[in-house]
């Protein structure tokens, strides 16, 4: 039966990386737990939704190798309470777990660890190396604007493909929510190895625990199945189910004759329109931007509340143009980008606007306006 000890770092930062995956509600109690394996000089933690599962390993001292489940979250609460440098964890007779410290001690009962959903295999798959960095930034940029609605269910992601351009292997993320669309590509070198014939649709869960793993430093290797797509850290493995359905055709959404060119201070246009939307409600969301050849005047009007007007000197090439948007595409767009500065370029009040920064290459943002 299983028994080992382990740092409480350790064990806590396996503990807390199963929380957003293992189920709080479930018709198979099995899932709200996390899966104990000691073997081969750590202790594995395995936890899944059926839809995503995650495997880390972390270095422990085994007495003897064993496997058990327990709630994921009453046994994270548990470690993260517990005071001690050092935990022993040691299975009982009746499937229970004892967690013992130098001052404390737990019994948790169990379940059984056959009725535990295996390891998807993954050892077929082919994979690329990504940095973390590189990762990590295009997931800021795509994520914010994937679909809430589930109705929505093939916007409910990141559309993820690879692209040859110039003999340079890129990945590029687009997500959209109908309203707005976030597009990055990013340079990965050699990406012959992703078996990615067409684009695939990462669910929203899925990238954010993606985003978790690049945490970690370092280097992940990402790779594709038909059904999965799979990512493989230093000592932690994750399989995202893909999303089915198709992606509508992103490139028809974004803007390519809008000629009327804003500059802005990326900060300064940020805590402008975080500002001005101070007087937003769910009935009144937007902002109607008024650009001139010096200036841009936000102004939100809201009749139950009042009303706020603010200026900000822009360079602007084009005529005056008066068009609305709701604020918070704006704010959550700008707040993941790294430029000083960005451009947002206008063709009319009826359609939409595209965004860019100098410092943020590859990344394009599209933004539909909406009546004032």
């Amino acid at each position: 039966m299983l028994e080992l000890k382990l740092k409480k770092e350790e064990l806590l930062k396996g503990v807390s990386q199963t929380q957003s995956i293992a189920e709080k509600r479930s018709s198979m109690p099995i899932l709200s737990n996390v899966l104990l394996e000691a073997q081969e000089g750590c202790l594995f933690i395995t936890a899944t939704d059926l839809e995503i599962t995650f495997r880390g390993a972390y270095e422990a001292e085994l007495v003897s190798e064993g496997r058990l489940t327990v709630p994921a979250r009453k046994f994270y609460e548990i470690v993260r309470a517990m005071s001690d440098e050092e935990i022993s964890l040691k299975e009982t007779e009746n499937r229970s777990l004892i967690i013992a410290g130098d001052r404390s001690t737990y019994q948790l009962n169990g379940l059984s660890p056959e009725d535990f959903p295996p390891m998807p295999a993954y050892d077929q798959v082919s994979f690329i190396p990504v940095e973390v960095e590189v990762l990590s930034d295009a997931i800021e940029k795509t994520i914010y604007s994937i679909a809430v609605e589930e109705t929505r269910y093939n916007l409910g992601g990141v559309f993820f493909e690879k692209v040859e351009a110039g003999g340079r292997g890129l990945i590029r993320l687009v997500s959209t929510d109908g309203h707005r669309l976030s597009l990055v590509e990013k340079e990965v070198g050699d990406t012959t190895a992703l078996n990615l014939l067409k684009g695939v649709i990462i669910s929203r869960k899925g990238v954010a625990e993606l985003r978790k793993m690049t945490e970690e430093g370092g280097v992940l290797k990402l790779g594709v199945t038909a059904n999965s797509a799979v990512a493989v850290g230093e000592s932690t493995v994750l399989i995202i189910r893909l999303l089915e359905g198709r992606f509508p055709d992103y490139n028809i959404v974004i803007p390519k004759k809008n000629d009327k060119i804003m500059n802005a201070g990326r900060k300064d246009l940020l805590e402008m329109l975080r500002r001005v939307s101070v007087m937003s409600s769910e009935d009144y969301k937007g902002v109607k931007f008024t650009v001139s050849t010096k200036n841009l005047d936000l102004t939100a009007v809201n009749p139950e509340l009042g009303e706020a007007r603010e200026t900000l000197p822009v360079e602007y090439e084009g005529p005056e143009i008066e068009i609305g948007f709701n604020p918070r595409y704006f704010i959550e767009a700008l707040s993941a980008l790294n430029s000083n500065l960005v451009t947002v370029a206008f063709l009319d009040n009826n359609n939409p606007c595209k965004l860019t920064a100098p410092d943020d290459s590859g990344y394009i943002g599209v933004i539909m306006p909406m009546k004032i």
